[in-house]
């Protein structure tokens, strides 16, 4: 067998690269009916909404985020570390890299530990409660 690198990823990689770039571009939380809709308009004789969730519940870079609020489903977050060792394991650096990932995940930490950083910043003028809230809306 030769080493070439395959042209076409299957269609569910596919979707989870729709998927995680979605996330990407949303500070990397979205509703389920919101990545849903997105996806399903982006690519309508693709996909359905239960495939979307389905992989929402069946990848290990996507966790739920903990909030009570239900606006649009289930809060979904990705787990960078976990996406970053799904994409070595499936072999799929390339792939990320050429659709712009590595960038998109670079900013996301940067603007997260930002975040924190002005949240610790503050911290003399918050309670516990507060604090926990403010740093839980950065990382749930």
């Amino acid at each position: 067998m030769s080493n070439e690198v395959k042209k076409n990823m299957p269609l569910t990689e596919a979707l989870v690269f729709d998927i995680v770039e979605y996330l990407l571009n949303h500070t990397g939380y979205g509703y389920s009916n919101e990545i849903s809709y997105f996806i399903v308009d982006k690519k309508p004789k693709r996909y359905t909404s239960r495939e979307v969730v389905g992989i929402l519940r069946n990848r290990p870079m996507f966790k739920h985020a903990k909030v009570s609020e239900r606006k649009g489903g289930i809060r979904w977050r990705l787990d960078v570390n976990s996406l970053e060792r799904y994409l070595f394991q499936k072999g799929f650096q390339q792939k990320a890299e050429s659709r712009g990932f590595y960038e998109m995940i670079g900013k996301l930490k940067e603007e997260q530990i930002g975040k924190t950083k002005l949240i610790m910043e503050l911290e003399a003028q918050m309670d516990t409660n507060q604090l926990y809230e403010a740093l839980s809306k950065v990382w749930a």
